[in-house]
């Protein structure tokens, strides 16, 4: 039995529900600063915006799920490591008993079980988004090609601004590389569906072709 493929547009909410969530969070949280703060400080144990930040979390989580069971292959299988591994950043939360700003710096930092399985998920979630990244490029179509390509610069990317977290402009950093990430799965996600409605179009041969 073949199970539907969900619509792209399910993951690609999911992101701008994501940055949108962020966005709201970090407006509401006093003393925060998106140069300098962590994003997932707003979900913190501590932060009064902790509601909307978890959530924020759990929608990246859940686009990267929704992603795999639309796009399928050789890419699905990270795409569902990233997922879990989001909603584990958003079950396992940094202690941040200060507030969510300058949360995980002294003196406002939780050194606990959560706070670690928190920082090893993320770092699970690198991997399997980076895995996928480079999965994708590697099992190209000929027809994806220059998005191969682009993949792999954004899979570098990826790795370098991450490793740029953890001293100054944390907040500006971790930004940028989120947006890494979901743009190149926002990316896909369109760039498959325009594909997808080409073999429609080409009439009943392309269109038992799939994905």
């Amino acid at each position: 039995m073949t199970w539907p493929r969900p619509d792209p547009k399910i993951a690609v909410t999911g992101v701008v529900l994501f940055w949108g969530d962020t966005l709201v969070a970090g407006s509401l949280a006093r003393g925060y600063d998106l140069s300098t703060d962590y994003v997932s400080s707003l979900a913190g144990r501590g932060s009064a915006v902790a509601p909307i930040g978890i959530l924020a979390i759990v929608f990246l989580g859940l686009a990267h799920l929704a992603a795999a069971a639309t796009l399928r292959g050789a890419v699905a299988g990270p795409l569902v490591g990233a997922g879990l591994a989001g909603l584990t950043v958003a079950s396992f939360r940094t202690g941040c008993p200060l507030g969510a700003a300058g949360c995980g710096t002294a003196p406002n930092v939780a050194d606990d079980l959560s706070t670690s399985v928190h920082g090893l998920a993320v770092g699970a979630y690198e991997i399997f988004v980076v895995a996928a990244m480079l999965l994708f490029a590697f099992s190209r179509r000929h027809d994806e090609k220059v998005f191969a390509l682009v993949s792999v610069a954004m899979a570098v990317a990826s790795v370098v601004l991450l490793l740029q977290t953890g001293g100054a402009y944390n907040g500006w950093w971790q930004r940028g590389w989120l947006l890494v990430n979901t743009g190149w799965l926002v990316t896909l996600l369109l760039t498959r569906k325009a594909q997808a409605r080409k073999l429609r179009a080409a009439g009943p041969r392309g269109a038992t072709a799939g994905w």
